[in-house]
């Protein structure tokens, strides 16, 4: 069933998308609406699936993981067996993100791991099993990711982006390591429920989450969204580029970093060199706007698949 958002509604997800820890006070101030009445809506939109969690944006390359895309292609399958190697890959400690999708590709996911020992061992243990169900892979390595904030159809500007991808590793100790993987799944968590489930103090607790912002391992927080239930459709695609330098490269990231309906774009190693993502009303909007950027960037777009994304199963930024 797709929701038809109000203003108000809109611009509670448009703030809790800017910084999804700011308090219900915050939140309430900004929307012109009471602290009592900016909690049922949040709770409304929990309840109908539209917020699905709140998500903690962590530099993981700063904590020496790296991101894996790998693109999936079934032969010879039932409904059956595709359900069984999707909960197979859903419950896998390396699963970073994994979405269904339509198009050229199957399955679409990201492998969060330590090196590429880890991620072969993830394919040798999947191929095992599976190897007669697949007919085509691709992997990648990501090198640089560009999440930039939505905005909910309210033309305003978001916080600007948030960008992964760096080097420089952070030591961090067991404490800051299970800090983040709460924060990662539960942004909104209270420091005192954080610390009593840490066994130390709500201040130390503050103290470690203001650190770890100062060392940029914790780039801010967002809503996860179900954009199938406000009437979106998630389309994804992939570009092989010629012949464009790295000035002409941040050309193209400030492009889709202005543009309202995009909302990732990723660098890659690979058979592709750049993905990015969308959320649209209709088939026409998607064409509309890849029209748009082929035409404004032909020089450097060699060729690009699409896929239409209709189920996202998992969304973590740290190895569970």
């Amino acid at each position: 069933m797709i929701e038809n958002l109000n203003l108000k509604d809109r611009r509670i997800l448009f703030e809790l998308e800017q910084d999804s820890r700011q308090s219900l006070q915050q939140i309430a101030k900004k929307v012109s609406l009471k602290k009592e009445t900016v909690f049922h809506r949040i709770k409304n939109l929990e309840k109908k699936g539209i917020i699905k969690k709140y998500i903690t944006e962590i530099d993981v390359y700063k904590l020496g993981y790296q991101f894996y895309p790998l693109l999936i292609k079934y032969q010879n399958t039932t409904p059956k067996i595709e359900e069984e190697i999707y909960i197979f890959l859903r419950k896998h400690k390396n699963m970073a993100w994994l979405t269904k999708c339509e198009g050229g590709w199957d399955i679409n996911l990201t492998l969060i791991a330590n090196n590429n020992l880890e991620v072969n061992k993830f394919l040798e243990e999947f191929l095992l099993r599976y190897s007669k169900y697949i007919s085509d892979k691709h992997l990648f390595i990501t090198t640089e990711i560009h999440y930039f904030k939505r905005n909910f159809e309210l033309n305003r500007n978001t916080h600007g982006t948030i960008s992964t991808g760096g080097y420089g590793e952070i030591n961090v100790d067991e404490l800051d390591f299970k800090l983040l993987k709460i924060l990662a799944n539960d942004a909104r968590k209270q420091l005192i429920d954080i610390g009593r489930e840490l066994k130390t103090s709500a201040k130390n607790i503050a103290y470690r989450i203001k650190k770890l912002e100062k060392q940029k391992v914790i780039q801010g927080s967002r809503i996860l969204v179900d954009f199938s239930r406000i009437g979106y459709k998630f389309h994804k695609v992939w570009f092989s580029l010629q012949d464009i330098d790295s000035t002409n490269f941040k050309k193209l990231i400030y492009y889709f970093q202005n543009h309202p309906k995009i909302i990732w774009a990723t660098k890659t190693i690979g058979f592709y060199d750049l993905s990015i993502e969308m959320e649209v009303r209709d088939i026409e909007e998607f064409r509309t706007i890849l029209d748009e950027i082929k035409l404004k960037f032909s020089t450097y777009i060699k060729k690009h698949e699409s896929l239409l994304i209709f189920e996202e199963a998992v969304m973590n930024y740290l190895p569970s």
